[in-house]
Formats: structure tokens, C-alpha cells, sequence
């Protein structure tokens, strides 16, 4: 298994592929509208993986009650997320306003490896997304948009937003450390709650890791809010 795929199983089903940190490693995330998975369904998963030699594996960020059946296989917590949300009221608060150089406009295609280098640039390894993740985050909801700014021709940050219902996620935010603390990254957020505000969302959730403290600063001071809930990321051996 070179490249992530939909493993059907039964009525579950579950998207797997090499970790791009570690090919040892499975990556292991849910399809949406599918019934929450069972203790049998991750362990005919985990056998699946198994056979195709993988040493461990990792999961995507789960709701805790996605996370019960996980548990109950002998998954162990890895990492947890906070997850913030903005209620769309006030969508342009004092702040430091970028370069007049940086320009927001749709990704091309030829943004895709530009971007996914300043992802690189902007998170430590495990956190990074390869060209597999970035397309996850894109096709995470039924109605999304891919963002770059640029400056003079170079891309120096990047955001993917998405909408399901009356539901707006920030999916995925990334800005050149170069660049950081120049106001890009505060473009990109409000330039994202806009977008999903004039498509009728009640409000936007984002996730970023618990120990993060410059993004939850950062989402703080535009205007998002801690909600009670935090997502996990588990993992265990195989098999």
C-alpha cells in the first residue's frame, strides 16, 4: 500500500495509507457519513494492516465518541486538540494589517507544491501534510476553497476552508515562518470566517494542538472561542 485508500468493510469504512513521516507507519482517518466504527471493523482493519506490513499506526484527529471503539482496540491517546470556535459577529478586529505586497486569491494548480513546502516550513514533521492530506482537507466537506497569499509571486501562506450545512471549518491554516507575525495569517482566518458567513454558516470551528500556544493566542484575538470539546489523536501498535 503505496497511497491512501478507502478500505470497505463490510458497511464501515476507513481511509489508510502510509504515514508521509513514516511508511512504517498507517495513517488512519474515518470517511464522513459513515456509522461510527465498531471494535470488530478496527480489528479486521488492523489485521488488513498487518498483512500489508505496517509496524503501527496513527489516527486523524477523532470526536471523543468516535474515539470509544478505538479505546476499546487498544488504541492509546498521542496527541490532543483544542478545538475554538467563532460565532461570525465581528469580522474585523484591530490587527496588524500584512504588506500591501500580499494579495489573497484562489490556489492554481501550480499552488499546490508551493503551499504544501510552506506547510512544511511552518509545522514540525508530525503535524505536516503531504500531497494526500492536503487533498483530504479539500474534499472534507461538501463545499470548500483552497486560498493562497502571495507576495511578489511566492506563496507565503495558505488556507483551506470548508462548509457542510450551516457548519464553517478552517481546515488548515499555514503561514512562511519568515513571515510570521506580519498579519498573513490573521488575513487568511478572517478571509475564511467571510467566506463562510456569506455561504449562511452559523459559525467556524477550527482544531490546532493543545500546546500551540501562539495559534490559540492567535484565534483567541480574532475573535474564536474554547469550546468544551477536544478532539484526540490516538495510535497503537500492529498488530
Amino acid at each position: 500500500m503505496k497511497t491512501r485508500q478507502t478500505l470497505i468493510l463490510g458497511k464501515e469504512r476507513f481511509r489508510v495509507g502510509p504515514w508521509h513521516a513514516d511508511p512504517r507507519i498507517a495513517y488512519l482517518s474515518l470517511t464522513p457519513d459513515v456509522p461510527q466504527p465498531s471494535v470488530a471493523g478496527l480489528q479486521r482493519c488492523l489485521r488488513r494492516l498487518d498483512e500489508e506490513g505496517f509496524s503501527s499506526v496513527i489516527t486523524a484527529a477523532l470526536h471523543p465518541e468516535e474515539a470509544n471503539a478505538f479505546v476499546q482496540t487498544g488504541f492509546v491517546e498521542y496527541d490532543r486538540l483544542r478545538v475554538l470556535s467563532h460565532p461570525l459577529r465581528d469580522l474585523d478586529p484591530p490587527r496588524r494589517r500584512p504588506d500591501p505586497r500580499v494579495r489573497l486569491r484562489r490556489a492554481r494548480q501550480g499552488d499546490r507544491g508551493p503551499a504544501l513546502e510552506v506547510d512544511a516550513r511552518a509545522f514540525p514533521p508530525f503535524w505536516r501534510l503531504d500531497g494526500d492530506g492536503l487533498d483530504e482537507a479539500i474534499r472534507a466537506t461538501p463545499k470548500s476553497r483552497f486560498r493562497v497569499a502571495s507576495m511578489d509571486g511566492k506563496v507565503v501562506g495558505y488556507a483551506v476552508t470548508g462548509r457542510a450545512g450551516a457548519q464553517g471549518f478552517l481546515q488548515r491554516l499555514a503561514c512562511d515562518p519568515d513571515h510570521a507575525g506580519t498579519g498573513i495569517g490573521s488575513e487568511l482566518v478572517l478571509d475564511a470566517c467571510r467566506w463562510a458567513g456569506r455561504r449562511r454558516a452559523g459559525r467556524v470551528l477550527v482544531n490546532t494542538q493543545a500546546g500551540n500556544d501562539r495559534a490559540l493566542a492567535l484565534y483567541r484575538r480574532l475573535g474564536f472561542e474554547l469550546t468544551p470539546t477536544d478532539l484526540v489523536v490516538l495510535t497503537r501498535t500492529i498488530p
